[in-house]
């Protein structure tokens, strides 16, 4: 009897065995299957984190596109020194801008026939202020024009008929540039700043460069781009 008592106690072994081990697979099989629903669900969720994000930077880009849509119609003069009685009245801060700063280069656009004739500063400007500067040096002024023909006259002609320094033809007195946005101006300055751009300007407030040693013409389209894509 002991031969087939044997037997028996063996078979059920095996049988036991072959139970355990359906049992393992089956839960190995679940597991396989919760860590692909978890690997796909993390794809998806990767996904959409990157659509979400390119949808909050188009969004932004557009909101910075109509701020600077609005500063469109202003310059920035720098190195303008106001008098302190001009500095506290906006009326004479306008009128104190155009005559130094913006009056000569409508004079040599009239004498090379762009312009008719001498606008006045309340024809031109709807205000000017001053906006805060490092302490010692004159103030950054703002200057928005009311016709934004005139403004595009200004910065056309300001590098043939801007006031230039008697000592240094090179350097303007009172320079003038257009009212950029701040993510827009610094992304100027860190182009302008980087060794493979030539040079790095912008008009209507839309940044455009040359790559060094490029004639190419490049244009951001979106500022907020990673910056490694401008190049």
């Amino acid at each position: 009897m002991a031969p087939v008592s044997r037997a028996k106690t063996i078979e059920d072994l095996s049988l036991q065995i072959d139970a355990h081990m359906t049992k393992i697979n089956s839960r190995f099989d679940e597991l396989e299957k919760r860590l692909n629903q978890a690997v796909a669900d993390n794809a998806e969720l990767k996904a959409a984190n990157t659509r979400l994000h390119e949808e909050m930077a188009g969004l932004k880009n557009h909101i910075n596109s109509l701020e600077q849509y609005q500063r469109n119609y202003s310059v920035r003069v720098n190195n303008l020194q106001l008098p302190v009685d001009v500095a506290a009245d906006p009326n004479r801060v306008k009128e104190f801008v155009f005559r130094k700063a913006l009056a000569p280069i409508f004079q040599g656009a009239i004498e090379k026939g762009v312009l008719a004739g001498m606008p006045s500063a309340h024809q031109t400007l709807e205000l000017a202020h001053v906006l805060p500067g490092p302490q010692g040096k004159p103030a950054p002024i703002i200057a928005r024009f009311i016709n934004r023909n005139d403004r595009t006259i200004i910065l056309q002609h300001k590098k043939d008929f801007a006031p230039r320094d008697e000592a240094n033809k090179r350097r303007f007195l009172f320079p003038i540039f257009e009212d950029l946005t701040r993510d827009n101006f610094q992304l100027l300055k860190r182009l302008g700043s980087d060794e493979r751009t030539e040079s790095v300007w912008s008009i209507r407030g839309t940044i455009k460069y040359k790559l060094t040693g490029s004639e190419v013409v490049k244009k951001v389209d979106n500022i907020y781009a990673p910056f490694e894509s401008f190049f």
